[in-house]
Parts: structure tokens; C-alpha cells; sequence
């Protein structure tokens, strides 16, 4: 129903709010579950990073669903605040400078994550973080095409 995505935001067009909390708190803790894992079986952190890609990508294109699953940001968040908060914070702070030239949600959101690696690279991170974290930022980008199409094609639109 809806847009025929599986995630949060559009079980919230079709049931609500309390849709969307339920859904939400489902798919983030996919995220949150997998970290948590990792850390109690002391895995390696380039191990921990490319399982958060992996539950990302499991989301987005799960094989019980014919592969059209939801675009992931639920999960990648509940994976990014356990794994590390200040990724959450430098896409937070990102986002907060971007929306007001944006104005859409979903737009700014994939702005400010698609500068996240860039923004780990300058404040220090190691360059497989960078590399794993971009990895799950383009996974989740492609899985919102159809957004940033929509949003490039209003854009040109306006303009003409």
C-alpha cells in the first residue's frame, strides 16, 4: 500500500503514527541488535562496520520480500547512534545547516549522510570507517532514488 515500501515513513501514510513508531523502533533495532553482537563476541571493528552495511542491505533488499524492502534509514540509524552517537550528531549538525536551503526532509537527510564519510575523514576516523560507512551511505542512497530524482526533477521544473 502506499508508496509499496516496507519502511517506517510509509507505514505511517497507511497506519499512523503508531505505525510508524512500531516500525520504526523495529527497523532501528535491527541496527542496534547487530552492533550490540558484534561488541558481546568481541568482534573486530572492520568486522562490526561491514555488519552494519550488511543489515542495512538485508533491509533494503530482503529475499522474503522479492528484494523491495525499505530504504534503510531506520536501521542505519539504530546501527550508526550504537556503533558510534557522533555520527548521528555530525549528520544532525549537517542536516541543520542544509534544510533550510533544501526544505525537504528526506532530501536534507541523504545530503547530510552522503557528507557523513567526508565528514569522519576530516575529524580523524580510520580509513576503513570511512570506506565501510560510505559503503552503507551509497547502499542507502540507491535505495532512495526515486527521492532524489523527484527532488532534481522539481528543481528543474522551478527553474524552467
Amino acid at each position: 500500500m502506499g508508496t509499496n515500501v516496507t519502511g517506517a515513513l510509509n507505514v505511517s501514510r497507511v497506519a499512523g503514527r503508531k505505525g510508524f513508531i512500531v516500525t520504526f523502533l523495529g527497523d532501528a533495532l535491527k541496527g542496534v541488535i547487530v552492533v550490540l553482537l558484534c561488541r558481546y563476541l568481541k568482534i573486530s571493528d572492520i568486522i562490526t562496520l561491514l555488519c552494519i552495511f550488511l543489515v542495512i542491505a538485508g533491509h533494503i533488499f530482503p529475499f522474503q520480500l522479492k528484494f523491495k524492502g525499505g530504504k534503510g534509514m531506520s536501521t542505519m540509524l539504530g546501527a550508526f547512534l550504537t556503533y558510534d552517537p557522533l555520527f548521528i550528531i555530525l549528520a544532525i549538525i549537517t542536516f541543520a545547516v542544509l534544510f533550510p536551503f533544501v526544505r525537504k526532509y528526506t532530501i536534507t537527510s541523504l545530503f547530510a549522510l552522503l557528507l557523513l564519510p567526508l565528514e569522519m575523514q576530516l575529524t580523524g576516523y580510520a580509513w576503513y570507517q570511512v570506506l565501510l560507512i560510505l559503503m552503507s551511505v551509497v547502499i542507502i542512497a540507491v535505495a532512495c532514488r526515486s527521492n532524489l530524482k523527484e527532488y532534481y526533477q522539481s528543481k528543474n521544473n522551478v527553474r524552467k
